[in-house]
């Protein structure tokens, strides 16, 4: 299956992601996804945004970050503490408002920590 994914048919994208799920394979799923695009991505997201290891679950939020669904990857980020990928995605949105949000929850949190 792997030999014919360059030909980037959406059912073969679909079940070579399934197995890198199954066998909780990020690196392979990340690369996977970065190169073969036609398959339903946020059903992808949405499958893996609550799984138990957290690369897969930033996976997830890598996915909402390169749909624009960008509170989503947020909020993804935030909630597994990863603050870097939510910085990272607030950059790329563009978004003035997502960046108060985050500066603001990056602030309150600091304070508290001091």
């Amino acid at each position: 299956m792997v030999a014919v994914q360059s030909n980037n048919v959406s059912a073969v994208n679909e079940a070579l992601n399934e197995i890198h799920v199954e066998e909780e394979d990020y690196d392979r799923l990340r690369e996977s996804i970065d190169l073969h695009h036609n398959f339903d991505q946020i059903g992808l997201a949405q499958k893996i945004e609550k799984h138990e290891l957290l690369e897969m679950r930033r996976v997830a939020a890598y996915i909402y970050k390169k749909e624009g669904k960008w509170k989503h990857s947020i909020v993804l980020s935030k909630k597994d503490k990863i603050y870097k990928d939510a910085m990272e995605t607030v950059s790329q949105s563009g978004d003035r408002e997502l960046l108060r949000s985050c500066l603001f929850t990056s602030l309150n949190r600091y304070r508290s920590h001091s």
